[in-house]
Formats: C-alpha cells, sequence, structure tokens
C-alpha cells in the first residue's frame, strides 16, 4: 500500500481488544512450529549463524498478526480470516505444497496431518495468491488489502493511527525482529550480546538484500572461497603426489598406559564409515611400545562389530591386547590423569601453544585421511609419513604468520574467561585460550578465511560466514561415521573436549557458505546496549528474554567472539567486542528479579496506552513463569492473555530425552488505574473468571478451534493472572514479593492465589463418562491417571501437555506414572505395567484407583476375575462402602481403546460384570 492509501472503511480499533487475547489455534501452531524446528539447517535463520533457543518465524507472524487483528462478534470468521494469512487453513496449505502435483480433490482427500507434511514451511509462505482470499479477508476486516505487508500496515493505522512500529531488547539471534521486519513493521531490535546483535543484523543484510547488494555479496564469497583454495593449492598442504585432495582428516587423542607401556589411541568408537563400512584396527607395534592404525574399507560383519568397541568404555582405558599383555585391565581415565603428573593436574595451555608439547598427557595423532580424486571417488585411508609432512608445514606456516594474524585478529588472541562450561574445558584439558580449541591446520584454514573476508568487497556482511566456519572447523568437531561427515562444535552447547575429532578440508567447508536472497523487509534498526536503556518508543514490544535459562549466552558466544573481537568494532564503530558478561540479565534470584523489573518498567513507559507486549519464554518449572507474570505487574503492565504453543523439538538445547517444552505467550497490556481489593475479593473474581474462561473457550470449540486440556488449563492460569495483574491487592507488593528471600518450598502469595485458580480448573476438567460426583471424590494423582488417559486417547503425546495437566492438578510425581517418558511418545502406564510395583508407596498409593488397577492385571494374568475380586475385598481399604464407585471407574477404564489397552480394557470389563453380578 502506497503511503497515500488509506483502509476502505475507517474503524477504530484502538479500544477494541485483539484476536491473540481472545483466540489462538494453538493446536495447529504447535504443529508448524514442531515442523519448522524438525526442518533443522532448512529452517531460514540457521544458515547465517548458530543460536540457542530461536524462535520459529511462524510464531512470531503469528503474534503479530494475532496482535493487529482485532476480536470481533463472529469468532469463526476471526479464526477464518487469521488462519488464511497465516496459510493454515486447507486452502493455504495447498497453496504451500512445493509440488503442483496433486489436484485440489486428491490434496483435500489427504489428512490434516499429512497436508501438513506435504508442505512448505510456513516461514516461505508469502500470503494468499488468490483474489477470492483478499476479498474475504477484506470483507471482514473492513480493509482493502492485497498482500500481508499491506493488511499488516492497514491495522496498524486502525489500531495505532500508524504503521505497526515493533520493538525487541532481547534480539538473540533475531527471529523476532527479522519476521516483524519481513512483515513491514518497522521494527528496532537490541541485544547486550555483539554475537547476537551481528546475527540479528546480518539476517537483514543477507537475506533482504537488494537484488544489485545481493550479486555483490554473492560475488565477494565466491571470491573469498576461490582466494583460500588458491593459498592452499599453492602451499600444497591438502593434495597428494597423485594430485588427490584431503577434505576429512580423523584424529585422536592418545596416552601412556603406564600399565602395559603402551601409548594407546583413544576414541569410544573405530568404525569410520557405516555406509562404506570403514574401520580402524589397531595392530601392535611390539617394538616401539604403540599401536599402528590401519583403515580397513569393506569391512566384513565381524571387523564392524569389533570396530563399535573402541578404547575408551564409560570413562575407563581398555587398551587392546598385545603380545605381551593379553588381558589387559582397565583403567579410569582421571587415575591415570592424576598418575602422569604426580596429582598436579593437567598443565594449563598458553595462547603460543598450538600443538600439546611431549610431556602433555594428552597427545594427539592424525590415524585417517578422507582423499577425493579428480572424478569424486573417495577414498579413506591410514595416515602416512607424506600426511605428516603436510602436518608439519601447516604448522610452520601458521607460526610464520601467528603474531600478525593475532594482532590482525585474523585468529583468536583472548583467553577463555571463567564459567560452568569453561570449568569442565579447564577441567578436561586446561585449554586457557581460545586458539587452543583448534588444531594448526584449523587455525591456518580459519585464518585464511578470516584475511580473505577482510580483504573482501563485502567485510561487514560476511563476517557471520567466520562464525560459521570456526564452528564447523575446531578441535570439538566431532566425526560422524553414520553421515561421514565432521559435526559443528555446537551441535550441543557443551564444549566438551573429544578424545577424537575431525578437521575439515576447504572443500567440505563450502557447505559453510552463508545464504542470500532478497526477501521483502521494511526497516530494521540493531543497536548493541543494555535492555534498560533503551530509549525508543514501539508500538507493539515482542521480547523472548533469558528466564530462567540453562543457556550460559554469554559463555559460549565467546567462542564466536574470539574470532569477531577485532573485526567488529572496525565494521561497527558504535559497537564493543565484549559479551559485557557483568551486565548479562540471567537466572533466577532477586538481582535478576529486579532487572527484569527495570526492563519491563522501561518498556510499559515506550509504549501507548493502547499499546501490547508479548513475552515468549521457555518453561522448564511450573512457577517460573507465574514469577514472570508478577514482574510484569509489578512493572506496570497486566496479563490479557496467555497461551502455550509447542516449540522445541527432541534435539533439544540440552539434547535430553524429555526435552520438549511450550513456549507461553503472556500478552501484555498497560494497567492504567486499578481498583484495590481484598484476597478474598480477588478468589471470588478469579473463580467467577476461571469458570467463564473455560465456558468461553468451549463455545470457540464450535467456531472450529480445538483445545486440549494443557491449553484449558493455561487459559485458567491466564484467567486467574488477568484478575490479579488488574488489581492491586490489600497487603501485596509485588515488587517486594519478587525480591523477598523465601525458603525452600515457600510460595509467594500470587503462586498461592494461582494454584487456586488451578484447583478451580482441575474441578471443572473433568473427563467425558466420569461422574462429578467420583471425580470431587479423587486424589491429584487419580485425577491426572483419568484425565491423562483420555488425553492418550485424542492422540496427544508431547511431554509438555502432561506437565501442564500434572500443574493443574498438583500431581507433583506424575512421572511416576509413565510408561514412556520420550518427549513426543508419552502415554502412561498400563495396569499389567503397573504390575504389583507402588501400590502402598507410589504416587497412587492406597486409592481406589491403584487397588483396582491391580486387580485389572491380576484379572488380565489369570484370566478370570476370581482373584482380583478377592485382592479388592481383601486389600482395598473399606471396598465395601466404595463398590458402586468402583464399578463406575471400572466402567471408564473398560472404554479404553488404544492398542496397548486391549487386554487390560478386556479386563476391566470382565471385572466390572463379576462385581456388578456380586451385588452391592
Amino acid at each position: 500500500m502506497t503511503q497515500t492509501q488509506q483502509p476502505r472503511v475507517q474503524t477504530p480499533l484502538a479500544e477494541k481488544s485483539s484476536l491473540i487475547e481472545h483466540a489462538f489455534p494453538v493446536a495447529k501452531l504447535s504443529a508448524e512450529s514442531y515442523k519448522e524446528r524438525k526442518a533443522g539447517s532448512g529452517q531460514r535463520l540457521t544458515g547465517i549463524g548458530k543460536w540457542w533457543g530461536r524462535k520459529p518465524l511462524v510464531l512470531v507472524r503469528a503474534s503479530i498478526l494475532g496482535a493487529l487483528l482485532p476480536a470481533t462478534d463472529d469468532p469463526q470468521k476471526d479464526n477464518e480470516v487469521f488462519e488464511r494469512l497465516m496459510g493454515m487453513d486447507e486452502d493455504g496449505l495447498f497453496e504451500r505444497r512445493p509440488r503442483k502435483t496433486l489436484v485440489r480433490a486428491q490434496f483435500a482427500a489427504l489428512s490434516p496431518e499429512e497436508q501438513l507434511k506435504q508442505a512448505v514451511l510456513a516461514e516461505a509462505y508469502e500470503g494468499p495468491s488468490d483474489a477470492e482470499s483478499w476479498k474475504m479477508i477484506n470483507d471482514h476486516l473492513g480493509t482493502n488489502a492485497s498482500s500481508l505487508q499491506e493488511i499488516v500496515e492497514q491495522l496498524g493505522v486502525m489500531r495505532f493511527g500508524e504503521k505497526p512500529r515493533v520493538g525487541d531488547v532481547f534480539s538473540g539471534g533475531g527471529s523476532i525482529p527479522f519476521e516483524a521486519a519481513r512483515l513491514g513493521c518497522d521494527t528496532y531490535a537490541s541485544d547486550l550480546n555483539p554475537v547476537a546483535a551481528l546475527l540479528t543484523w546480518s539476517n537483514q543484510a543477507l537475506l533482504c538484500a537488494t537484488p544489485e547488494d545481493r550479486a555483490r555479496i554473492d560475488a565477494a564469497q565466491k571470491w573469498v572461497y576461490e582466494e583460500v583454495d588458491r593459498q592452499i593449492t599453492e602451499w600444497g598442504i591438502e593434495h597428494d603426489e597423485q594430485g588427490r585432495r584431503a577434505d576429512a582428516y580423523l584424529w585422536c587423542n592418545e596416552v601412556l598406559d603406564p600399565e602395559t607401556g603402551y601409548r594407546v589411541p583413544l576414541t569410544a568408537t573405530w568404525v569410520v564409515s557405516v555406509k562404506d563400512r570403514v574401520v580402524a584396527e589397531l595392530v601392535p607395534d611390539d617394538a616401539n611400545k604403540r599401536y599402528d592404525i590401519r583403515i580397513v574399507t569393506g569391512a566384513s560383519d565381524a571387523q564392524m562389530t569389533k570396530a563399535k568397541q573402541g578404547t575408551v568404555v564409560n570413562q575407563h582405558l581398555v587398551p587392546p591386547p598385545t603380545k605381551d599383555n593379553p588381558q589387559p585391565h582397565a583403567t579410569q581415565m582421571s587415575r591415570l590423569r592424576d598418575r602422569h603428573n604426580s596429582g598436579q593436574g593437567l598443565r594449563s595451555w598458553e595462547s603460543k601453544d598450538l600443538i600439546p608439547r611431549t610431556e602433555d598427557f594428552y597427545q594427539e595423532r592424525l590415524y585417517c585421511v578422507r582423499w577425493t580424486n579428480e572424478k569424486g571417488k573417495r577414498s579413506y585411508e591410514s595416515a602416512v609419513t607424506a600426511d605428516l609432512s603436510r602436518e608439519a608445514k601447516a604448522l610452520s606456516l601458521l607460526e610464520e604468520r601467528w603474531t600478525t594474524w593475532q594482532e590482525s585478529g585474523f585468529v583468536p588472541s583472548r583467553p577463555i574467561e571463567a564459567g560452568p562450561r569453561a570449568s569442565r574445558v579447564f577441567a578436561a584439558r586446561e585449554w586457557r585460550y581460545w586458539s587452543n580449541m583448534f588444531t594448526p591446520r584449523q587455525l591456518l584454514t580459519n585464518g585464511l578465511f578470516a584475511q580473505a573476508i577482510a580483504q573482501s568487497e563485502e567485510p561487514k556482511r560476511l563476517l557471520s560466514l567466520l562464525g560459521k566456519i570456526a564452528d564447523r572447523n575446531s578441535r570439538l568437531a566431532r566425526w560422524d561415521p553414520s553421515r561421514d561427515l565432521a559435526i559443528q562444535t555446537f551441535s550441543s552447547q557443551s564444549l566438551a573436549p573429544l578424545y577424537n575429532f575431525a578437521i575439515r578440508g576447504w572443500s567440505t567447508l563450502q557447505d559453510t557458505a552463508v545464504p542470500t536472497s532478497s526477501l521483502f523487509s521494511a526497516s530494521l534498526d540493531v543497536h548493541l546496549k543494555d535492555a534498560r536503556s533503551t530509549m525508543t518508543p514501539r508500538t507493539i514490544w515482542i521480547t523472548d528474554p533469558p528466564y530462567a535459562d540453562a543457556i550460559d549466552y554469554e559463555e559460549i558466544s565467546e567462542f564466536f567472539l574470539s574470532w569477531y573481537e577485532k573485526r567488529i568494532p572496525a565494521l561497527f564503530p558504535n559497537w564493543y567486542a565484549d559479551t559485557r558478561r557483568a551486565l548479562a540479565v540471567k537466572g533466577k534470584g532477586i538481582s535478576f528479579n529486579e532487572s527484569m523489573i527495570e526492563v519491563y518498567s522501561n518498556l510499559a513507559h515506550l509504549m501507548p496506552d493502547n499499546g501490547v507486549q508479548i513475552v515468549m519464554f521457555t518453561h522448564q518449572d511450573a512457577e517460573v513463569w507465574a514469577d514472570l507474570a508478577m514482574t510484569m505487574w509489578a512493572s506496570g503492565l497486566k496479563v490479557s492473555a496467555a497461551w502455550t504453543v509447542a516449540t522445541e523439538t527432541t534435539d533439544g538445547i540440552n539434547g535430553g530425552s524429555n526435552y520438549v517444552q511450550g513456549t507461553v505467550l503472556l500478552v501484555l497490556r498497560k494497567r492504567g488505574e486499578v481498583e484495590t481489593l481484598f484476597e478474598d475479593d480477588i478468589r471470588s473474581k478469579m473463580r467467577q473468571e476461571v469458570s467463564k474462561q473455560l465456558k468461553d473457550m468451549q463455545l470457540l470449540e464450535g467456531a472450529g478451534l480445538r483445545w486440549s486440556d494443557a491449553d484449558l488449563q493455561l487459559a485458567t492460569y491466564a484467567a486467574a493472572l488477568r484478575v490479579i495483574t488488574s488489581h492491586d491487592i490489600d497487603g501485596i507488593d509485588p515488587r517486594s514479593e519478587l525480591l523477598k528471600v523465601r525458603a525452600k518450598g515457600e510460595k509467594s502469595p500470587v503462586h498461592l492465589l494461582i494454584d487456586q485458580a488451578s484447583q478451580v480448573a482441575s474441578r471443572e476438567l473433568i473427563p467425558r463418562g466420569v461422574e462429578p460426583s467420583i471425580w470431587r471424590d479423587l486424589g491429584p494423582h487419580e485425577r491426572f491417571y483419568l484425565k491423562g488417559l483420555e488425553t492418550e486417547q485424542r492422540g496427544e503425546h508431547r511431554s509438555g501437555v502432561y506437565q501442564e495437566l500434572s500443574k493443574g492438578y498438583a500431581a507433583s510425581n506424575w512421572r511416576d506414572l509413565l510408561g514412556d517418558d520420550r518427549a513426543n511418545n508419552v502415554r502412561l502406564m498400563t495396569a499389567t505395567e503397573m504390575g504389583s510395583r507402588s501400590v502402598n508407596t507410589g504416587p497412587l498409593a492406597g486409592t481406589l484407583l491403584r487397588h483396582l488397577l491391580m486387580a485389572v492385571q491380576i484379572t488380565a494374568r489369570e484370566g478370570s476375575p476370581e482373584k482380583g475380586i478377592a485382592w479388592l475385598q481383601s486389600d482395598a481399604p473399606n471396598f465395601a462402602m466404595q463398590q458402586t464407585k468402583a464399578i463406575k471407574l471400572l466402567e471408564h477404564l473398560g472404554k479404553q481403546a488404544l492398542p496397548h489397552w486391549k487386554a487390560d480394557a478386556e479386563a476391566a470389563r470382565v471385572l466390572r460384570g463379576a462385581l456388578m453380578n456380586l451385588g452391592v
């Protein structure tokens, strides 16, 4: 839309609630977010550089549109318009299919899950392409748009009197500002961390370049690779006498085994390539007290199996047998380290240390080189003398340039500062400088790239390329034999030194090239500053704060900063080149809460009275998000809605088996003038609001929205928070409560109020088929179990959903009831799987439901109900008084239609029938 164009109908939205405050299709957004996350390197921003916990672009887009779209008196049409703009309805999914192979009828016949599977990522969707869709959208909204950018601008004018101005003061990897600018918003971004600021800036500079700039960037990047290739080829450090070129070098550590006197190579596996059946075999060299490492291609099944066993097992050295020692003993690695240096620990490395010294406990050894000939055929071969000579030449070339390159910032010079991850590096290897994490060949190659980037025509826009190369070419890059690939340093965030690692040659570093494109983007203003010092007004603030976060951003990002530190000040004159650890807003506790209040008080001041804030955070414990809500209250903000969207996959930040978590979206407005109420009044209003919230959401189900119980549970928290944060409560000062030192397990008054709201919800969220009179008498874990079974029946297996249910029912030991705890495969134990365990000590101990489950498994095992009834009559307390209740609960258990419940459901039906025949 041009500056002179105006919306067709000037409907004022300034006082109207936004769509996100009333409805948000979290199920579809969760599926879209999960799809985006699982795309890995296929995500738009991951190609620019590594960052941790980036929020999905689809979630950012949904949040902005949800904040701008009005909530009208036609919720079904509101939802249709929103999903059409997002491309999440059937029409949008059909447009998003990558190939024009399926006709509409064929596509419509697919299930919603299959339709989504066929579609490209929502981040690539540019909005509806047909006039009919835009007519439906414009008729409902009173607009005259024909693109996402036009609808965003028109809605902004209608709501704020101007194009939306969006801000993010914790920009991190840049998802929020990137997508906001892509939607046409005037966008402000800042971060305290220079690595984060560089990524946020680079996202825009590389992916939203003009066609002319893009051509220049691509040409410069091509020149950089060619220049590095020219120099490496001229030096002859990657080519052999046959003209072949090495593209991967496999190294391992080596230690002296005092028991045998042999130097033993260390690795957890000797499998080199699964696909090509390549293994390394250790052959004792008795004369030199060492092992030759022979590379075998086309290994037999027996050789492949043997190679899976390395020389390090559970942190114990397990040397291969020799003639003099056919059955060597396993020795703990830590004992060997202590014995090597008489208990004094490892030697601390200095900046000038490029390779281990001869007296060091850990030595390094090249054992395999992968060669590629002119026809592209690859072969794995043992390292020979000529290979070692090329390594020595690489070291000599690096030493010649070392001082000059460090002064120019082409190789790292800064020490590693202390921190949780640094302490592991110190303990494992005593590397004290970032340069110690790279071999001479890696420093030489990476340094050539740094030098070429600096000399190119685009040194600023190609700086992030250097970080990608360092990430993929360090001593912490492991070799993956299943993919025949050196895996990047930050495949996890541990910074853990490896016993064996891989070095990339020039040709396998080509996949680190940064992508470029000419996507549309409005203005994006990026600043490097403390969130508390922001002075730029915005109509919408969207932030993803480092709340209760396990990620030490400032520490692990220093890996990248060690390569940027002298380039950033030269290219960005107003930026600094350290992570400002002391100023970082992170963690938990009083100082953190105080900083958060300062940040969000400032942001509240920097938005209009009808402005909106959306706070995203990925939560881990039940009280974290309630603390955050109290922070917002103390900052002059009130909660108008809260939603949970599943955004993390099983490949999450810490790589845990149960890592899936939901991102909580808190929608906030300015508090303005509020009424002071007593706690009893708050409780009464809270109960009414919770009940109304559940009823409203049930009505919305009729408008095509589907809610999980976790959604409903969280919505009740939001209802409670709306009441709490929209009033002052007599005797409660949120700032004082947040900054108060509490005993372990002690809850604030606000937490107690939220718990009471949860109890209201749990009484109303009754599984279908369970009578309210029975439900009222059940304990927390009984309610969780029965509700969990219903959740399973609907095909819901995300860990975050069950976690939310556990909070609602106060079922603190819910994990003890799981039959499978894998992140996206969560399910409850069946009666048979429970067996006789935990009848008197587990979370269901002593309850009627637990005794019934025991009787069911006895019935299933015996094939008849007699012994099950005998168990109930002898072991279930007061069973005669509870027989009617037992029959009704067995009826519910007997209706379980899940495959793994088949035998137990049948046993429950048989047992119920037998009890009915006994009479009451």
